[in-house]
């Protein structure tokens, strides 16, 4: 094969990618500006749980551009919003399911005139609420100051504790500006100060879910207790 033959064949494949990338573009093109191919359709399943106003945003625009930019102010608006999911289904419907963060525990402020609700989520996001949440554990500030660090401690006892077989809502603690005492049953825990709950939690744990004490368990130090149990 001579010179000008090879030189025909490589122009030819060049004038095929061309043609083949120029059609691709072009229909990409046609696809993002046409009406048929336009958000006309959201759906979710988290309709009265989530601020969702800023979906109406969304309307009109290409679906082919939609990803998860898209949803920066539905993260800002829902900071308990873990992630989500986006399905296409062409030519114009999104559907939308959210992970949330976990919701921890009650916690109530009963150093003001007026008590308030707020729920605490494992990401330290706090919500206030009219009532409590009556599948979650409480805490009760019964007396301050809180310390910077005090939701990390709960926290990190709160995401211990669900490694333990135990009834949630059954578990009260208190705190009473110095110190912890935690309430299961018939069993005070006296957990101390708001230092290392995390490795308080791996022994509390074990006692709730044996639920064999009636009495009182104190901690001598985050790994250490003494007992006084019926």
């Amino acid at each position: 094969m001579n010179e000008f033959n090879l030189n025909q064949i490589r122009f030819f494949k060049s004038f095929i990618i061309f043609a083949l990338v120029t059609l691709a573009i072009s229909l990409i093109i046609m696809n993002s500006s046409s009406q048929k191919f336009r958000v006309s359709e959201i759906e979710h399943s988290m309709e009265n749980q989530l601020a969702m106003e800023s979906l109406n945003l969304l309307y009109g625009k290409s679906i082919w551009f939609i990803d998860e930019n898209s949803f920066d102010q539905i993260y800002e608006d829902n900071p308990d919003i873990k992630n989500l999911n986006i399905t296409k289904r062409l030519p114009n419907k999104l559907i939308i399911s959210f992970d949330l963060y976990q919701q921890l525990a009650n916690i109530i402020d009963l150093r003001a005139s007026v008590e308030t609700y707020t729920v605490l989520y494992e990401n330290s996001y706090v919500v206030s609420t009219p009532t409590i949440v009556n599948t979650l554990p409480i805490v009760k500030i019964e007396n301050g100051p809180v310390e910077s660090g005090f939701n990390g401690e709960l926290i990190s006892l709160f995401k211990t504790l669900d490694n333990y077989q135990y009834t949630k809502q059954s578990l009260q603690i208190k705190y009473d500006g110095e110190a912890f005492n935690a309430y299961y049953g018939k069993t005070t825990f006296q957990l101390g100060e708001a230092v290392d709950l995390g490795k308080k939690a791996s022994i509390l744990g074990t006692y709730l879910s044996d639920n064999s004490c009636d009495g009182t368990v104190r901690f001598l130090t985050s790994v250490s207790t003494i007992e006084d149990c019926t």
